[in-house]
């Protein structure tokens, strides 16, 4: 796992207003691909990563055990808030780098690291998963469509220059799993396929 560290918080400002811009701009599109799959998890023990607010996984709040981890501490002040009853652990900077999880939940925050940051990601990731353990990713994916680049362009710039982002595109999310060694077994998308939620195995 990449060093998330107990950095300074970029989200400050936008942690109060993030969800409600989410649902401006897309709906509950983006809820509905970080949750889509959730009747999957009851008693397992999970790993959310970047969960932000936690506002999308609210009514989700009685089936989730296990750690939430951000970077941010306005998000994770939120997301206490919001999950409250949940049997999560709250925890800022990173999970404990010997704690394995049935599941680890990516809520649209692998296009947030670097390359360098991605590489260390997925070399660790195996590790961090118990015997038939799952990924669930939920992100936006690079298409054809001209407006979705333009779109996808002008949310990452606001982005980098809001919260100070490194990355100037999206990651081949499947390249890195494919070299990690693991396989999809299940997509649902959205938007013509900008977004998508999926859930990867390792290959045994």
């Amino acid at each position: 796992m990449p060093n998330l560290g107990l950095m300074k918080d970029n989200y400050r400002w936008m942690a109060p207003v993030y969800s409600s811009l989410s649902r401006w701009v897309f709906g509950r599109q983006l809820e509905e691909a970080k949750t889509c799959f959730l009747s999957n998890i009851p008693n397992k023990t999970i790993l959310i990563l970047g969960g932000g607010d936690g506002k999308d996984y609210s009514k989700y709040r009685q089936r989730l055990q296990g750690d939430f981890v951000e970077k941010s501490a306005s998000m994770l002040h939120l997301a206490k808030r919001n999950l409250q009853g949940a049997a999560l652990n709250f925890i800022l900077g990173e999970p404990a780098p010997a704690k394995k999880y049935d599941a680890i939940l990516l809520p649209f925050v692998l296009d947030t690291f670097s390359d360098q940051e991605l590489d260390a990601f997925f070399e660790g990731l195996g590790g961090k998963l118990k015997a038939g353990g799952k990924v669930y990713l939920s992100d936006f994916h690079q298409t054809d469509s001209a407006w979705q680049k333009a779109g996808m362009t002008f949310i990452i710039r606001v982005f980098r220059l809001v919260t100070g982002h490194v990355r100037k595109d999206l990651p081949d999310y499947s390249s890195y799993f494919d070299r990690a060694g693991f396989q999809l077994v299940l997509e649902k998308s959205w938007q013509k396929g900008w977004i998508k939620a999926q859930i990867w195995e390792q290959i045994t």
